[in-house]
């Protein structure tokens, strides 16, 4: 190769002879080498200190000792026993330092320009990088008061890492007021419920010695249910006897009726004897006077007329005698008939008795059966009210051991939450203090607009104030109407759509009462019903009560603010803000912003 110039190309190119020796080399590279006019013949170690026997293999790429990455050799066989070399113009050489400077992450101003974006990036890079670090060793030492700092205030990881932040701390702060009240009430429920299991153990007590009464009476009721059966038994007996003896009484009196009347009969008979006597009597009287007239002759029949006036007269005193007889008889007979009728009348009032008795003695038997069936039923509920009272008195007991194991709990989440450290003040975050400011503010309007509507008779305290719910048919999630939401829908837009529209990264300003009820939500989220559940959960939040942890507190304290960290049901990590609403000094319910912190 007798050519000791290569054509002058940008790349500076040399030619190398089987000895090692330069034979030929181009204007750059005799430049970028400084061989001078003449480099023919110099030797190759020229070329960045590169021996021959660097040089392996067909092709290759060989770069200088030092760091250099712009010292590098591209090499090729030409075929005749030498080599061709080629080495990186300026602006590639400008382009490897660059790259070399930036993998090890020198972000200086590059000397390429095509590595000027690139740098840009690398230095966001290390910047964001340096933010991590700094992020990592907070993580590391549980210290959760981040503020950016002010040079990346507004870069969107900074800010992200912010809201991050800020929702762990304000979660652990919440966690950390939680365990602490908790803590709080822990040893009063637990004395409580200590208390708690012993009123049921003596209420079971208690129970079972009413019980045990219950039994004894239900043992008194069954004797006395013999007893007023076998009385029962006894008056049915009774009664049955007092039948026969009315029935005997009644055949006596007949019977009596009857001697009388046969008596009756006998005395007129007597009355004939009497009158036969009589008769007979004066035919004596008038044969003896006949008698004596006949002189001796009739002595005879004298004595006969003697005889026959003495029958006669014996015979009438027999009459008068056995009429008397008659008569006493009779007598006897007639009060033994008012007797007999008497002690019929007594028999069948005594019957009548009985049997009225036995009435009662059944309505008493059925009373008996009664009130023992009545308390076999309250003993029954007894034994029930004891077993749900043993029940309790397990279950209390059953609190009285978790409310320990609670207690402890809340002690090791305490000591687990105490490893971080929380901003002192979360008011320092400024999105905390805007979004106070102006829930202040607009709890104040809301109270006083609230009150001029009351004051103009628009509506009554009783009304702005009821806590009774109409739903509304036809809507899920379901939706309420209220003596006072009409007002709300005419007098609060103007208040939360000017809250809600102060700052962009407000989601929602809305009020709420004490049930978490929100009468008229901002007009974002009252969009008209579509049917469909999971539209209308987002679209139309208005009139709904919001019974989660936040949306029951949030109309419900009188702080001065209450910041608390939540998800939504929508899916979104939301900070919610909330101030009082009075109205004519009474405590309406809330005034609540929802936002993040990203």
């Amino acid at each position: 190769m007798a050519a000791t110039r290569l054509p002058d190309v940008d790349v500076p190119l040399l030619r190398i002879g089987g000895n090692g020796r330069i034979l030929a080399a181009n204007r750059s590279a005799a430049d970028l080498l400084g061989l001078g006019e003449a480099p023919v013949a110099g030797p190759l170690e020229r070329v960045w200190g590169l021996r021959l026997a660097d040089l392996e293999g067909e092709e290759g790429v060989w770069s200088a000792p030092g760091g250099d990455p712009a010292s590098r050799v591209r090499y090729r066989r030409d075929g005749e026993a030498g080599w061709w070399l080629s080495l990186p113009d300026p602006d590639t050489a400008a382009v490897l330092r660059d790259a070399a400077r930036l993998a090890a992450g020198d972000a200086t101003a590059p000397t390429s320009a095509a590595f000027a974006p690139l740098a840009a990036r690398l230095e966001a890079a290390a910047a964001e990088r340096a933010l991590l670090e700094d992020t990592a060793g907070r993580l590391a030492s549980c210290r959760l008061d981040y503020v950016p700092p002010v040079e990346l205030d507004e870069h969107p990881l900074a800010r992200r890492l912010a809201a991050g932040f800020g929702n762990l701390s304000e979660a652990i702060r919440q966690a950390v007021e939680l365990s602490v009240g908790i803590a709080a009430d822990m040893p009063e429920v637990r004395s409580e419920n200590e208390a708690l299991a012993s009123q049921s153990d003596g209420q079971v007590a208690a129970l079972e010695r009413v019980r045990e009464v219950a039994a004894g009476l239900i043992a008194g009721l069954e004797d006395t249910h013999r007893e007023v059966a076998a009385l029962q038994a006894l008056a049915r007996d009774a009664d049955g006897r007092a039948k026969q003896g009315s029935d005997a009484a009644s055949t006596l009196a007949t019977a009596m009726r009857q001697v009388e009347e046969r008596a009756a009969r006998a005395n007129g008979i007597i009355e004939v004897i009497d009158q036969v006597a009589f008769q007979t009597n004066i035919l004596s009287i008038n044969a003896s006077i006949e008698a004596a007239r006949a002189g001796e002759v009739g002595r005879g029949f004298a004595v006969v007329a003697k005889e026959i006036r003495a029958l006669s007269e014996r015979t009438a005193s027999a009459a008068r005698d056995v009429r008397g007889i008659i008569a006493e008889t009779t007598e006897a007979l007639a009060h033994g008939s008012r007797s007999a009728q008497a002690t019929g009348e007594v028999i069948g009032g005594l019957g009548e008795m009985m049997a009225r008795a036995g009435g009662a003695m059944a309505a008493v038997a059925g009373l008996v059966d009664g009130h023992a069936a009545e308390i076999r039923a309250v003993d029954g509920s007894l034994a029930e009210v004891a077993e749900l009272a043993h029940s309790n008195h397990q279950h209390a007991l059953s609190v009285v051991e978790r409310s320990g194991a609670v207690l402890a709990g809340t002690e090791v989440l305490q000591d687990c939450v105490g490893l971080f450290e929380l901003p002192a003040d979360p008011m320092r975050e400024p999105r905390h203090a805007r979004v106070r400011a102006l829930a202040q503010a607009a709890a104040a309007r809301v109270g006083r607009a609230l009150e001029a509507a009351a004051a103009q008779g628009r509506i009554g305290m009783d009304a702005l104030f009821s806590r009774e719910y109409s739903p509304i048919a036809g809507t899920s999630p379901e939706k309420f109407a209220t003596a006072f939401d009409g007002l709300c829908d005419d007098v609060l837009p103007a208040v939360q759509e000017r809250a809600a529209a102060a700052e962009p990264w407000i989601v929602f300003a809305i009020c709420a009462n004490p049930d978490g009820y929100v009468p008229t939500h901002n007009l974002r989220f009252s969009q008209p019903l579509t049917g469909d559940p999971a539209r209308d959960l987002v679209g139309n939040r208005t009139k709904r009560i919001f019974t989660d942890r936040v949306g029951r507190s949030v109309g419900r304290h009188t702080d001065d603010h209450r910041l608390q960290v939540y998800r939504r049901d929508t899916g979104e990590i939301m900070f919610d803000l909330s101030v009082p609403i009075f109205v004519g000094g009474r405590h309406w319910g809330g005034f609540r912003v929802g936002y993040a912190l990203g």
